[in-house]
């Protein structure tokens, strides 16, 4: 028998007496921790992590090969670039249209609880540690939101991937919606957003594609170009900026470009910011990478021509791997067009050059 108080209990009710005192207190810090916010059943944790000011790329298998290193993905390139001032998150999903897009939407585009769901606790996590510096801010909504959709939904009616024009247009507002919208529980009236057309498809490098497997990939230029006029048109009517990477490639391989914007030589670009032995002519930058993916003489990065001194394919093979999908070239030209457009559009998102260490430059 254990005495408490002077009286005599049993060691079995000593020990359940402590064990739910203890129990009690751990479900208190955890509740603390977590940011409950006490509201009965259904009721959801606001959890939160230390992290920078987001940017998300959310897309279909060209943005999931935006981190390819081979390809000198855009979207490790936009990572590269914006070291230490926002997290680049590369949300893309291969084989994806609109469709699909919004059925993970819920998962890609963070829940951003309104102040007055959230706990004392929750909101004391949120506030800036003086202690972290390089960390302002917790879990937020994102600072900027690139969607770059229609190169799937744009494949032949014959796929299951095709989305009719009229949905794909539907689609794409009801994306920009879950973020403008003050009824959907992703609203975030100060997250940027930034549209992409499909890029310009190559037909004969589809062509190629039917005579080697026997089959046709189900992609066409002309088509894919009603789609990125889609894009364009969600646009204006939405009121959002975009990138035509579609008319892009175009105006480029027929020459008709009026400015070159690979010609944009950032600070990045020059020997003080360059690995030894990297190489942007390098031929191992479009060996294959999907299934369709023609070979390195077929397709190169945009130096290589056929030998009997004209493009092989039009031109297109300077900015695509297999007639859809970028290359180093398609990659770096995105990579530039978004850097330009950012910076064009908000000017405070413009990256700054120096290194890390010269700059001690924090996220915003």
């Amino acid at each position: 028998m254990a005495r408490v108080f002077g009286r005599a209990l049993p060691t079995v009710v000593l020990y359940a007496t402590v064990t739910l005192l203890l129990g009690f207190n751990a479900l208190y810090l955890l509740a603390h921790y977590y940011g409950y916010t006490g509201g009965g059943a259904g009721t959801a944790a606001v959890v939160q992590y230390p992290l920078y000011s987001a940017l998300i790329v959310f897309g279909d298998s060209i943005t999931q090969g935006g981190n390819s290193v081979r390809y000198r993905g855009f979207v490790a390139r936009l990572t590269d670039i914006y070291t230490r001032r926002m997290d680049v998150l590369n949300r893309g999903f291969s084989g994806y249209n609109t469709r699909n897009a919004l059925s993970v939407a819920d998962k890609v585009f963070p829940i951003v609880p309104p102040p007055s769901a959230r706990s004392a606790a929750a909101q004391r996590l949120m506030q800036t540690s003086k202690r972290e510096p390089a960390f302002p801010g917790r879990a937020r909504a994102p600072r900027l939101c690139l969607i770059f959709f229609g190169a799937n939904d744009a494949r032949a009616a014959q796929f299951a991937q095709h989305v009719p024009l009229d949905e794909f247009r539907a689609n794409l507002l009801r994306l920009i919606a879950l973020l403008r919208n003050p009824a959907s529980q992703h609203y975030s009236p100060d997250t940027r957003i930034l549209l992409i057309t499909p890029p310009a498809v190559g037909d004969r490098m589809m062509d190629e594609i039917e005579r080697r497997d026997g089959h046709h990939p189900g992609w066409r230029n002309d088509v894919t170009k009603q789609y990125a006029d889609a894009v364009k048109e969600v646009a204006e009517v939405s009121r959002l900026p975009v990138i035509d990477l579609w008319t892009w490639i175009e105006d480029l391989v027929h020459g008709t470009a009026e400015s070159d914007p690979l010609a944009l030589r950032l600070p990045e670009d020059s020997a003080k910011y360059r690995v030894e032995g990297d190489d942007d002519d390098d031929d191992d930058a479009d060996k294959n990478w999907s299934s369709h993916t023609l070979s390195t003489t077929q397709a190169a990065s945009g130096t290589n021509q056929a030998t009997n001194g004209t493009s092989p394919f039009e031109g297109y093979e300077r900015f695509l791997s297999d007639g859809l999908h970028l290359n180093a070239g398609g990659n770096e030209l995105l990579f530039k067009l978004t850097l330009a457009k950012v910076m064009e559009e908000w000017p405070d998102m413009k990256p700054r050059w120096k290194s890390n260490i010269e700059a001690q430059i924090y996220p915003e």
